[in-house]
């Protein structure tokens, strides 16, 4: 589907609608009710009058604006100009620039985010630097403090900029995916064993609660782990001081179910939305002494709908949340798969 939609609109001399194609009708949401009327009539409140009288002087006149009667607003450009073939008249363009100036405001977005986040982590290696500079270098103490803080922010950029590199990617050729069969019962294990260390020095109980008998799946074995350690993971650091993170399984059908909980802060119900938006973090005081990006889910929401499958969550504040993947025995790849 076009970015830009755009459609024709003639009136005559006096400035009445004599025609108006089919896109100039879905653009400003009327029918046949527009002709023999004029643009005054029909948007007294609208700039197109203006643009109207504006042309009709022999100039040409242009001018996007914000509508107010559409059901909801559009950005729309309209451009005015007079005509001669076998009738004299104005010829108008209209074009629903609406699509263009989303994508622009999600790029602004995303550019301010980035640029956050890469500032934030940069000042904190600079001011680490700048105070082993001033002599806390010959403190034992403190220049521990200082380079633990500089590789830890440094550990931070690292994963923003890998995960960024798999946005751009995502964004450029879809979600590649390198289909195989394997055990689901393995990955699981699999998961679960590289995130135990990391669960019990945060002392968060990984409990395992999936039957050795689960099927062969057909699915891209290493973006399926990349998205449970990423669950796991996200688990552990939301979680409370001897809580517990259960990895759970079971099919449903020709489903595979799979559910990442703990017993940690919660999600709040009005933050759980926009849960998997690009760089949106429920608690930012969290995230940056976790070192989160807040782009992980993003990722994961991908990489589940590349494969046909779902994820949803389920959270009740300083109760828990449920992460849960319904993802199909064998991959309905949505996207292109390599």
């Amino acid at each position: 589907m076009a970015l830009v939609q755009s459609g024709v609109l003639l009136l005559d001399l006096a400035g009445q609608i004599q025609s108006a194609d089919p896109e100039a009708q879905a653009i400003l949401e009327s029918g046949s009710e527009l002709i023999g009327k004029s643009l005054a009539e029909l948007w007294p409140d609208s700039p197109l009058p203006s643009l109207w009288a504006e042309a009709s002087t022999g100039q040409e006149a242009s001018q996007e604006f914000v509508t107010n009667w559409t059901a909801r607003p559009k950005n729309i450009f309209v451009s005015l100009r007079a005509f001669s073939a076998q009738e004299r008249g104005f010829l108008v363009l209209i074009q629903d620039l609406s699509a263009v100036r989303r994508l622009e405001s999600i790029e602004r977005e995303f550019i301010t985010n980035v640029s956050h986040e890469l500032r934030t982590p940069l000042t904190s290696i600079k001011m680490a630097a700048e105070s082993l500079q001033m002599g806390a270098i010959v403190n034992p103490k403190l220049k521990d403090k200082f380079l633990s803080n500089i590789q830890r922010e440094a550990d931070r950029l690292t994963r923003l900029v890998n995960e960024l590199i798999i946005l751009a990617n995502i964004e450029e050729t879809g979600t590649s995916l390198h289909i195989s069969a394997f055990d689901l019962f393995e990955v699981l294990d699999d998961v679960s064993s590289t995130m135990s260390h990391h669960s019990k020095v945060n002392d968060i109980d990984m409990v395992n609660d999936y039957p050795s008998s689960l099927p062969i799946i057909s699915a891209d074995r290493d973006r399926l782990s990349q998205v449970l350690i990423n669950l796991v993971d996200n688990a552990i650091k939301c979680n409370r001081p001897n809580g517990t993170v259960t990895l759970h399984a079971h099919v449903e059908g020709e489903e595979a179910v799979i559910e990442v909980t703990d017993t940690g802060i919660g999600i709040p119900k009005i933050d759980l939305p926009r849960i998997f938006d690009r760089f949106f973090r429920v608690d930012k005081a969290r995230s940056r002494v976790t070192g989160g990006t807040g782009l992980g889910l993003s990722i994961v929401k991908d990489i589940i709908e590349a494969h046909g499958g779902t994820i949803s969550v389920n959270s009740v504040v300083n109760i828990g949340t449920t992460f849960t993947i319904r993802l199909p025995l064998k991959a309905r790849v949505h996207k292109d798969v390599d």
